[in-house]
């Protein structure tokens, strides 16, 4: 027996496959409080899944001498802010067991500013009229108990304290979803 013939239909190519990144169905439009949870919570995976680095600026000299300067995000802080992000989002379901933890972490947090500011300051004040002259011209002036000197070992020891504690904070809306049964509705049947 002879195979069956194929059907002659013409070649064309004319068509295009679109764009399908930012392909949304119907559902996708209505508003829905567990999905804007859920892209929260996807920001502070994806954020803290990578090396937590200080940002910098990367220079490239281009072939006629010209140099550009890109600034790299910190991701520390890119960290931060997607879980301060996700505390705002679900700030309408906080209870009070996960309002008394996530207090507790930024009560712990707000004194460990205070007593690196303090160290910071001591140290400023320790130093002698000349030495603070020079500490000053390198960019290490201090002021007093107000602000970090962001090129000093007191603010890096800030923001690892303010990753660790946000870390704890995430944990926390973690374990509260869980509360929460992971928002998912209840299904009755008859």
């Amino acid at each position: 027996m002879a195979p069956p013939k194929k059907p002659n239909i013409p070649a064309t190519n004319d068509f295009e496959i679109g764009d399908v990144e930012d392909y949304r169905t119907e559902q996708d439009h209505k508003f829905s409080h567990q999905a804007l949870v859920m892209e929260c919570m996807r920001k502070c995976i994806e954020t803290g899944s990578h090396e937590m680095r200080p940002g910098w600026f990367n220079e490239k000299v281009d072939n006629h001498g010209n140099t550009t300067r890109s600034y790299i995000e910190d991701t520390r802080k890119k960290f931060i802010s997607s879980i301060k992000m996700l505390k705002a989002q679900m700030s309408c379901d906080i209870d009070t067991e996960a309002e008394k933890e996530i207090d507790r972490f930024e009560k712990e947090l707000g004194e460990e500013k205070q007593k690196l500011l303090h160290d910071q300051t001591k140290w400023w004040n320790a130093l002698t009229p000349k030495y603070r002259q020079i500490a000053a011209a390198r960019g290490e002036e201090v002021k007093t108990n107000l602000a970090f000197n962001q090129d000093m070992v007191w603010f890096q020891h800030w923001v690892e304290e303010e990753v660790a504690c946000y870390r704890a904070i995430l944990e926390s809306l973690v374990i509260l979803t869980k509360r929460l049964d992971f928002y998912e509705a209840e299904v009755y049947e008859a």
